[in-house]
């Protein structure tokens, strides 16, 4: 089974996505950039094309693969135009993003607002293969990324015929619908019967499963999707652990010790990226919110942390809670 780390808006930057490679980089197959923007007037974000950029990730100049730019777009032309620019950059593949539920990403018609017309989904992704060919012919291979359905789980049906379609690199399925978001419990029967009826249609990519996995003992989970995908994309379990694709492989589990050296050498790698001090303690509370979970008895210690606005702040706090 490979292991992904999956693309988070403003988190998984390439300080994190570096450090991270640095310390269980051996257990992750590949990692994703958060998602760059086509936008109608074909300029990238500044901060956007930055964070892309190979030369800001120098372990994996040499292994480009290892890295898949996510790309946000509503049209198949800026989609076109964003997928060769990436190509220009170095990177193999892309993935169109058909899973985001933001309201803002849901009403410009991106993201998992796409899943709202099926017809335009699909001459979207027609135009898109046409015109692009795969990495092998000189091109860039397309990944999708995308949930069940919008409202209904009964919508993947259609979804997968559609996808089977085209010569997708790999399909990789949120087993949610967007009216979920985030919450609840994955519907894994529902991901299965989606995996089946992409294989009836003919669908041959390699297909990723993405949704709820936190643990490496989730006997349950893993056992119902082992079978019949290729690959877990890990989001907010690899945040609240961030070994747990180590784990997931057989490997040791994540001690304290290994988390404060990874947060150390994180608040320093996002102190480069970003001005000013509590701008990066910020940051790190982003993290600190995923790896709350991990120390439900330890509320007073994480508020010390969440309280802090200063660097010596900051590390007194975390310095405490590693101490107990």
């Amino acid at each position: 089974m490979k292991y992904y780390f999956a693309p988070m808006e403003g988190i998984t930057l390439y300080p994190l996505r570096n450090i991270h490679n640095s310390m269980f980089g051996d257990s992750i197959d590949r990692y994703y950039t958060p998602f760059i923007t086509a936008t109608h007037n074909f300029h990238f974000k500044k901060r956007e094309k930055r964070d892309a950029l190979f030369e800001n990730s120098p372990a994996f100049e040499n292994d480009k693969g290892r890295i898949c730019a996510q790309i946000m777009a509503g049209r198949p032309d800026t989609f076109l135009w964003a997928a060769v620019e990436m190509k220009k950059l170095g990177y193999e593949e892309v993935n169109l993003n058909l899973g985001c539920p933001a309201p803002t990403v849901v009403n410009r018609h991106k993201g998992a607002g796409l899943l709202l017309d099926t017809d335009y989904l699909d001459g979207m992704l027609k135009e898109i293969f046409d015109k692009l060919p795969p990495f092998s012919e000189g091109g860039i291979d397309v990944s999708l990324k995308t949930r069940l359905g919008f409202y209904d789980e009964d919508e993947a049906e259609k979804l997968m015929a559609i996808y089977a379609g085209y010569p997708i690199k790999e399909l990789i399925i949120h087993s949610r619908v967007r009216e979920d978001y985030y919450k609840g419990s994955p519907r894994i029967d529902a991901f299965c019967r989606a995996v089946q009826v992409y294989r009836e249609n003919g669908g041959k990519a390699p297909v990723c499963y993405n949704g709820n996995v936190f643990r490496a003992d989730d006997k349950e989970l893993m056992g119902r999707i082992e079978g019949i995908c290729d690959a877990v994309m890990l989001g907010r379990g690899i945040m609240e652990n961030p070994a747990l694709a180590r784990e997931l492989k057989g490997g040791e589990p994540l001690n304290d010790a290994e988390l404060k050296e990874y947060l150390e050498k994180l608040y320093y790698g996002f102190a480069e990226y970003i001005p000013e001090d509590r701008n990066v303690i910020f940051k790190m509370l982003e993290h600190w919110a995923f790896l709350a979970a991990r120390y439900p008895d330890r509320e007073k210690e994480l508020k010390a942390i969440r309280k802090s606005r200063s660097k010596g702040e900051y590390f007194a706090a975390v310095n405490n809670f590693f101490s107990k």
